[in-house]
């Protein structure tokens, strides 16, 4: 059985132009957390067992995700422009995916180990899963491929779904909740902005290295004990007015 671990990602950004491409430390946002991944899934890797994909567009900006990765474990699919779920299941069909670990590009530092959590849950036998109670940017959503095409096959192909996307799912979607971070509303782990990439630029210089394997409760303490979640707590607002109004022109 073989897991993809599909990153989303484009470098068509108006709000942050390239931000996935940003450099901290020697490498882009992109490649720190693909390294998180390539870490905690290190054996499943090299046993063939889990592949760690960037999932993009088609659209030729997207190439420079080839440059970054060439040398590396971390493969590369160019699908869907503007219907993610389809892109994931183009790449499932490619790669022979019975399994998909959803990560959202702008995320880097998902958590691993609510990632661990649903792939486990996914070879239990659950046909999908998600991990509620992390900070918004932190948590995971897992499913596999035959959940995938039927509820791509539920909608029209053509459709749009970028903006929540995860709207496409049924009730047959499971929950696990990891914790209760979720409560406070300052933070922000995702990158729309540039205090979003102040803020990620702080916690990798402050980390270094250690970032690639980091607990979740260390990560948050740090964030939490220091008030590096001021840096880009401002822009939770406007964020979320800017969500709802994408996601309400895609339906």
């Amino acid at each position: 059985m073989i897991t993809g671990i599909l990153i989303i990602a484009r470098l068509g950004s108006t709000r942050l132009s390239q931000k996935h491409l940003i450099e901290v430390k020697g490498k882009t946002f992109i490649e720190w957390l693909a390294l998180r991944y390539l870490s905690k899934f290190n054996n499943e890797v090299k046993a063939n067992n889990v592949k760690i994909i960037i999932a993009t567009s088609v659209l030729e900006e997207n190439k420079k995700f080839e440059e970054i990765f060439k040398n590396s474990l971390v493969e590369v699919f160019y699908g869907s422009n503007t219907n993610i779920p389809l892109r994931q299941l183009e790449c499932a069909k490619q790669y022979n995916l019975d399994q998909i670990i959803s990560i959202d590009g702008d995320d880097i530092l998902c958590s691993t180990e609510a990632a661990s959590i649903v792939y486990n849950k996914l070879y239990s036998g659950v046909s999908a899963i998600k991990t509620e109670g992390l900070p918004l940017g932190m948590n995971v959503i897992g499913y596999k491929t035959k959940y995938l095409n039927m509820c791509v096959n539920n909608h029209t192909q053509d459709s749009k779904f970028e903006t929540g996307w995860g709207r496409i799912f049924d009730e047959n979607l499971q929950s696990i909740n990891i914790g209760n971070y979720n409560l406070n509303e300052q933070l922000r782990f995702t990158l729309d902005y540039q205090v979003d990439a102040d803020f990620f630029t702080n916690i990798i210089n402050h980390f270094d290295n250690k970032i690639i394997a980091l607990s979740d409760s260390d990560l948050i303490k740090y964030v939490v004990d220091n008030l590096i979640f001021q840096i880009n707590s401002s822009v939770s607002e406007i964020y979320w007015e800017n969500f709802n109004r994408s996601k309400q022109n895609e339906i």
